[in-house]
């Protein structure tokens, strides 16, 4: 199914999920203080006419606020940001929207919510007297759904007890990072879920009741031998593809802090070697390696400290 096909170049930070809710449109949003150091600022968009918006942090309520999030996609009817934060300092946020025209607002600044935290027995099961939680509580769980609509989105279009199910017309966004990437209604958004817990390592997080976020897994760097990057007996990298004349290939070099060193794009030839001088120096480099735009491997390999780029 086309809509499973996956988007790698995952980096940098995954949205914290939350709880369906309803959203106050613009001029007013929601923060929320998630815990672990994530903030979520959120949002519903009542204009059609919407080009530019931006979230922004300050350490006091009235002045030096800076842009930390500036959405590549205004127009999406609800959206959401994850912040990184320090915990113990106080942070307030504004949202700042330009409609058609160059009409400009800010709204009020806001500071997050109290964290919501459910208490847990030894088991793990919840405490509350029996309630239900405000929130879906996960431990490394990968389907960060509200529990309530994974329970409505089961019912299909059965209605039990005159209890409310979801339409089965009702649009799903599906969001990679900031990125609309697909639109599914109920049914087939059960069966993209499905597909993603079972055939995938991706995360699905909550953003709102309509908005999902997929989360693309990428595997940790590893530090074995690796049958397609390799050194020779002279200490030169050599790049061994078999499949390069029906497959693409992709490959980076990166130091140990993740700066680029070398990248080699649609690789043609089933066996390369590196000339040495293309590295600034000895000791270990990462590398990640791609098959057809998916990662395939990420690695480390060592170079002799003795050779002279």
């Amino acid at each position: 199914m086309k809509w499973i096909s996956r988007i790698v170049l995952f980096t940098g930070w995954m949205l914290a999920a939350t709880a369906a809710m309803a959203q106050d449109a613009l001029p007013k949003f929601s923060v929320e203080d998630r815990g672990g150091g994530r903030v979520v600022v959120s949002w519903r968009n009542p204009y059609p006419n919407l080009i530019q918006l931006a979230v922004q942090r300050s350490y006091d309520s009235t002045k030096k606020f800076t842009t930390v999030y500036s959405s590549t996609s205004p127009e999406l009817p609800v959206n959401g940001y994850s912040d990184k934060i320090i915990p113990g300092i106080k942070y307030y946020y504004r949202v700042f929207y330009v409609m058609e025209g160059g009409a400009y607002f800010f709204t009020k600044s806001m500071r997050p919510s109290a964290p919501i935290i459910v208490p847990r027995d030894s088991t793990g099961s919840n405490t509350n007297n029996g309630k239900k939680d405000s929130v879906v509580v996960v431990d490394n769980k990968r389907d960060q759904l509200d529990e309530e609509l994974v329970k409505k989105l089961k019912k299909g279009n059965k209605k039990e007890d005159e209890e409310e199910v979801i339409p089965p017309d009702k649009p799903f966004y599906i969001k990679v990072k900031d990125t609309l990437y697909t639109t599914l209604i109920t049914a087939e958004f059960f069966r993209f879920r499905d597909s993603i817990m079972k055939q995938t390592k991706d995360t699905l997080f909550q953003l709102t009741d309509d908005t999902i976020l997929l989360g693309i897994y990428v595997p940790p760097f590893l530090q074995r031998t690796s049958e397609f990057v390799f050194t020779d007996r002279d200490g030169y990298i050599v790049i061994k593809l078999p499949d390069a004349a029906t497959k693409r290939y992709d490959i980076r070099f990166m130091e140990e802090d993740e700066t680029l060193v070398l990248e080699l794009k649609a690789l043609k030839e089933p066996f390369l070697i590196l000339d040495k001088t293309n590295f600034y120096h000895g000791g270990w480099y990462k590398f990640e390696l791609l098959e057809n735009g998916k990662i395939k491997e990420r690695n480390r390999i060592f170079l002799a400290r003795d050779f002279s780029p």
